[in-house]
């Protein structure tokens, strides 16, 4: 994922949509060449590093030795899909799958991953891993990836303003208490946080854009009636808008937004500090995280926010090897707790939550300690539901149409129920899938 589909994804995701991957008309990209015993391919440059510290110490056990190629997220899809189309040549045996990209491989006669869910129950992983973040990676009976992250959503807010103010955030149960908070404590342009994806919102409130089942459920009564909440809130002071927010995300006019104190908080997954320290590094150290307000007494106070699972190819001759390398980098305590100190990764790994490493203090969060924090909404974080469809849903159809939503030319209830029908359309036209 590119850092400007992050940014896009916190202003209003669906407007940015996932990557879509397609493959007709196209040159096959040069294949990485291989200087090891495994391939491994990812389109992350933190990812790359970290696995390539793995590949280190595999090597160093087993003396197998793996290569891991870092290819553009586009390009690397792009070029999975024409090899395998292509009977599978020049196919890596590991490979990382941004989730929005994963539907596109679920087209066809067989899903071209290997199905992992036995090796996980044999040896008790799947108890040991968030089963909603698995959720992404999963199609029919099938699990085929391992999730790299947890990506808690929770409330990121400037500890200043709210101190101020007389207010703890984390006392704040209910979406209702935080909006009367916000529009009878702050002055009067001040806003609670920027419009959150509707999508965030909606897997708060255990709704998605496709049921367990792999159906469309965009145009359901709770999916129309997230997206008017946001609009509502909006309209009543307690969400901002600041100037392209909706198409450009956390763009220089939002960020003196926060400066200015017009805004104070904000909607966020656990791996956008780093993004934050990036490009507004003066308010590093100056905020701090708690659980989400629900939208009910006693409710879900997280949701989640993108995700990259590392997959195995059907076409690896050497699927018993890659399998070793993906439990000794990504299902052992040791291995994620590194990952997590590196490049921030909050791990969906249960085991790894009570390592002491995961709770040091985090000075981009005053000293919070934010492994706590994360460990406590954990399970709490919803599960986000895969489709061969997604891709067209979230990119072809919704995204070109959202922004009438945002600017009220169009009501909710219209663009979701068009979007959904042009999607279940293509569902009972298409060939077979998984």
């Amino acid at each position: 994922m590119t850092r400007r589909h992050a940014l896009r994804l916190l202003g209003g995701s669906a407007v940015a949509g996932a990557v879509g991957v397609t493959s007709a008309g196209c040159t096959p990209p040069s294949t990485p060449t291989s200087k090891g015993d495994l391939d491994l391919w990812t389109f992350a440059d933190t990812h790359a590093g970290w696995f390539k510290e793995m590949a280190k110490e595999f090597e160093q056990e087993t003396g197998i030795r793996v290569a891991v190629s870092l290819i553009p997220g586009s390009s690397l899809f792009q070029q999975l899909l024409i090899n395998l189309k292509a009977g599978g040549l020049n196919t890596p045996d590991l490979c990382d799958i941004e989730q929005g990209a994963f539907g596109s491989f679920l087209i066809g006669r067989s899903v071209p991953f290997v199905d992992l869910g036995p090796a996980l129950r044999q040896k008790g992983y799947d108890k040991q891993l968030v089963t909603a973040r698995q959720a992404l990676y999963s199609w029919k009976d099938g699990v085929y990836g391992i999730e790299h992250a947890l990506t808690p959503v929770t409330l990121f807010y400037l500890r200043e303003p709210w101190e101020r103010a007389g207010i703890d955030p984390a006392t704040l149960h209910t979406w209702n208490d935080f909006g009367a908070a916000v529009r009878e404590t702050f002055p009067p342009r001040t806003r609670g946080l920027p419009l959150p994806g509707h999508d965030v919102m909606l897997r708060q409130r255990s709704g998605d854009y496709f049921d367990g089942d792999g159906q469309v459920a965009l145009d359901s009564d709770l999916s129309i009636d997230t997206m008017e909440w946001l609009l509502d809130q909006e309209r009543r002071g307690t969400l901002a808008r600041p100037p392209g927010w909706i198409t450009e995300g956390l763009n220089p006019a939002a960020w003196a937004e926060f400066r200015a104190g017009k805004v104070v908080s904000l909607v966020s997954p656990d791996w956008y500090a780093g993004a934050i320290q990036s490009q507004a590094d003066d308010l590093a150290g100056k905020w701090g995280a708690c659980p989400l307000p629900a939208f009910e007494p006693g409710g879900r106070r997280a949701s989640c926010l993108g995700g990259t699972g590392l997959t195995i190819l059907k076409t690896s001759k050497r699927q018993d090897t890659a399998w070793r390398f993906l439990e000794f980098s990504m299902l052992r305590v040791p291995a994620v707790v590194k990952r997590y100190k590196a490049i921030n990764l909050y791990p969906p790994f249960i085991p790894a939550w009570s390592d002491p490493r995961m709770h040091d203090p985090i000075p981009f969060f005053d000293g919070q300690d934010i492994g706590a924090l994360y460990a406590d909404v954990g399970r709490e974080v919803p599960p986000q539901y895969q489709s061969p469809y997604r891709p067209q849903l979230t990119s072809q159809e919704l995204g070109p149409r959202m922004l009438d939503v945002y600017q009220h030319k169009r009501s909710a209830r219209e663009v979701f129920t068009e979007v959904a029908r042009a999607v279940r359309a293509r569902m009972e036209r298409g060939g077979r899938v998984g």
